[in-house]
């Protein structure tokens, strides 16, 4: 009767060590702490027309130790939409941020950035876009 009430305990106590495991393990994969790793955090798209509307994907990778949280992003106008994965991003994995730049009514040299806001190690992350646009009409306007 002994054997058998000592071979239970440590039964128990194996299944409690290996329920901690796994409960450890899935929280330092929530609390750990991820980072941002860009390939780049600025991108020129170069000479445009007034009202072409062109997007670029900034590719990034997690190479904390905790999943990755994008909350939301902040688009410095309305002339950029900014698409962000809403899933957690795993320690070692990839993905992009998408931002969008309609140049209606820009004209000249324009910096736009995009603020993401994530539960990484530097919590806000500035990406920034670029482009010479070229809008005849304000140009006209603005001559006389």
């Amino acid at each position: 009767m002994k054997t058998i009430v000592a071979i239970l305990l440590i039964l128990l106590g194996v299944a409690c060590q290996n329920s901690e495991s796994r409960h450890k393990k899935a929280t330092n994969e929530i609390n750990g702490t991820p980072k941002f790793e860009f390939q780049e955090e600025f991108h020129n798209f170069g000479s445009l027309e007034a009202g072409e509307v062109v997007a670029y994907n900034f590719k990034f990778t997690n190479t904390g130790d905790g999943t990755l949280h994008i909350k939301k992003a902040e688009a410095e106008c309305g002339c950029l939409t900014v698409n962000f994965p809403k899933k957690g991003i795993a320690p070692g994995q990839s993905d992009f941020i998408e931002v969008v730049f309609n140049s209606a009514g820009e004209t000249g040299t324009i910096y736009k950035d995009v603020v993401l806001f994530s539960n990484a190690a530097e919590a806000n992350t500035k990406l920034t876009i670029s482009a010479q646009v070229k809008n005849e009409v304000i140009n006209l306007y603005s001559k006389n």
